[in-house]
């Protein structure tokens, strides 16, 4: 059973889709909790928020970021 932050990281997604399509990237839902994986979805977002401009939208990447974040300390 996943953790309640893999729930919120992709419920997120799901969430704000459109914020991540308009930053030009595709997150998938994390199934593996594999550091490699956190990872790449860390950079992924990393570019979207390169790419957003809107202050408010750019919270809420910082809000998947920050399930990331506790993903990886949970690993640890």
């Amino acid at each position: 059973m996943p953790s309640d932050a893999v729930r919120n990281f992709n419920d997120g997604i799901s969430c704000y889709e459109n914020i991540l399509h308009s930053a030009g990237v595709h997150l998938n839902p994390l199934t593996n909790t594999t550091q490699q994986e956190i990872d790449e979805r860390m950079n992924q977002l990393e570019r979207a928020k390169e790419n957003t401009h809107h202050p408010e939208r750019v919270q809420k990447l910082n809000r998947l970021r920050n399930y990331l974040l506790e993903i990886s300390y949970q690993n640890q």
